[in-house]
């Protein structure tokens, strides 16, 4: 199971330090209020194209050349941010590719505020629900805070950022989150690679099995004892090694009465010759939980 995509992002309180620079006021004249629905009238496309049309170019046209969209991944994760082109390649990966995935947008009503500067630039700030569509039934399984900037250019309003944080996704007589799955998993692969980057082979280890198989394209089958012995020759060496996860990579998929399964990418790199030397290659994780633990049983390394 993918992630259901979560149109959030992170750093809300950037845009309000930045309104707040810009000593800009919510203005309720005639001409801010035509404004106010004009940058709504805007928001309703864009969600449109999104998931319901997945007019890529629709998309394109309310975005500036310079989008940033930034995303919160929770108190335990690092925010991440897409550039315009991996933010209409997720939604078109996402939405139009993947059919199974149902849902529809709504802004909570009277949450919305408009804090402008001059005649071209503005902040739109609110509060929004995401339902998904499961077994012909609407669930509401998020809401966050949004929070984007317009600027107008060649006399069109653009949106130049988005920001947002995640509040809420219990919701009384509602499923878990879709998310739950991937965002419990990108956590454990989180720990376990900071552990690698402190070169702390004890606490790796803590994340596999005693039975733990690893297969590696190069290197053939690993045992538990391999993997702790390689540990720790490597770290020996004292070359700085890291390694770092490919944005946009990670899927999460479950295995029933077992774990989960991690597909990524992730890049290696250490000190070799006065110089950095990195690679970028596959992994396939199998995470098995047992009495409330994650821990992971199976290892395939491919395309070194």
């Amino acid at each position: 199971m993918k992630p259901i995509p979560s149109i959030r992002t992170g750093l809300f309180s950037i845009a309000l330090i930045f309104a707040n620079r810009v000593s800009a006021q919510i203005d309720h004249s005639g001409n801010t209020i035509d404004f106010h629905d004009k940058l709504l009238k805007k928001d309703n496309t864009l969600f449109n194209a999104i998931f319901n049309t997945c007019n890529l170019m629709e998309i394109e046209n309310i975005l500036s050349k310079d989008f940033v969209f930034f995303q919160d991944k929770g108190i335990t994760n690092p925010t991440t941010n897409q550039s315009r082109d991996e933010f209409i390649a997720s939604i078109k990966k996402n939405f139009c590719e993947n059919k199974a995935v149902k849902m529809r947008r709504a802004i909570v009503e009277g949450t919305v505020q408009v804090f402008s500067k001059g005649k071209d630039e503005a902040i739109q700030t609110g509060v929004q629900h995401f339902y998904v569509m499961q077994a012909k039934e609407e669930k509401l399984v998020e809401e966050s805070k949004f929070s984007r900037v317009w600027r107008k250019s060649d006399g069109d309003w653009k949106i130049s950022s988005e920001l947002d944080f995640l509040t809420n996704t219990k919701f009384n007589n509602a499923p878990a989150s879709p998310n739950s799955l991937y965002n419990e998993i990108a956590h454990m692969d989180s720990v376990l690679f900071n552990a690698y980057n402190a070169h702390d082979v004890d606490a790796m280890l803590n994340f596999f099995t005693k039975d733990l198989e690893f297969y590696h394209d190069t290197g053939g089958l690993i045992s538990y004892d391999n993997v702790r012995d390689n540990l720790n020759q490597l770290f020996a060496q004292n070359n700085k090694i890291r390694r770092d996860l490919i944005s946009g990579s990670l899927e999460v998929y479950p295995i029933k009465n077992y774990g989960a399964i991690e597909i990524g990418s992730h890049r290696f790199c250490h000190d070799e010759n006065g110089k950095r030397d990195c690679g970028t290659f596959k992994f396939v994780h199998v995470w098995k939980k047992e009495n409330g633990d994650w821990k992971i049983s199976r290892v395939v390394s491919y395309d070194h």
